[in-house]
């Protein structure tokens, strides 16, 4: 099962498993077209796959929702925990509601989800889930309190899990993507990016950005009999920068409080 597997990062996860011959089923809360043609994409190659519609900030709807998978596609194997939510405000400006929603989705979710897989995957003595960070976390990224506490407190949860459940047989990995060649709404919320990419690029190795499909090949891997003896573990897929780096002035202009 993929949280916000419609599109960018997740979609590419859902693809890849796909080949490989699990079936992976797609939660979404409100595009369901999206969701859908993912699904049908991998229905097209000869897989098989599915969707089910969630809202993940609410804790009976996750709980529901792997009922309900469950259900009609058997027992999940594998829980990539992918959906999150970004808004940009300032530490002034962010209100109880806002605070709420980030900490529901990006962290509560993650927790509940795995909370309500784990039965079957210790039954079976055999479990992967994978949550989904984000170089932000390390970074501290200016106007992305809730984000970043909420990155920085999945980090913790995987660590936590990992150390609980591993005596089951299952694994429990943060995957954290660096700066990621995906398709994001409100362009407003990166200002001045034109001219702080240029300096962005000269702290990665690499020299570029990365693909969603190099952060799938990463959670391929976790997925899979290779990865048994890997868990609690934070995997880097961010081309060779650093994990905390003071971002460049003009990507992010002074603003008032």
């Amino acid at each position: 099962m993929i949280t916000g597997g419609g599109r960018n990062i997740g979609r590419a996860v859902a693809l890849s498993l796909a080949g490989v011959g699990a079936v992976p089923v797609i939660l979404y809360n409100e595009d369901e077209a999206t969701a859908r043609g993912v699904a049908d994409e991998i229905v097209a190659a000869g897989g098989r796959s599915g969707i089910c519609q969630a809202n993940i900030a609410e804790v009976v709807q996750c709980q529901a929702a792997v009922k309900k998978v469950a259900a009609e596609f058997g027992d999940i194997d594998i829980l990539i925990n992918n959906a999150a939510v970004r808004p940009h405000s300032k530490i002034s400006q962010i209100t109880l509601e806002e605070w709420d929603r980030v900490l529901s989705v990006n962290l509560r979710a993650p927790f509940f989800l795995s909370q309500a897989v784990l039965p079957a995957m210790v039954r079976k003595k055999w479990g992967r889930i994978i949550n989904m960070g984000g170089s932000d976390g390390y970074n501290g990224k200016p106007r992305r309190a809730h984000g970043v506490s909420s990155k920085m407190g999945l980090v913790g949860l995987t660590r936590a899990l990992a150390n609980e459940v591993a005596q089951f047989g299952i694994t429990v990995n943060i995957v954290v993507p660096g700066t990621i060649d995906t398709k994001r709404p409100h362009p407003e919320w990166y200002p001045g990016v034109e001219n702080g990419f240029a300096a962005r690029m000269t702290r990665v190795a690499m020299g570029r950005q990365g693909l969603s499909q190099e952060v799938a090949n990463a959670c391929l891997f976790l997925a899979s009999d290779l990865a048994t003896y890997t868990t609690g573990q934070e995997m880097f897929v961010t081309g060779g920068a650093p994990p905390i780096v003071r971002q460049p002035e003009e990507e992010y202009p002074p603003q008032e409080f």
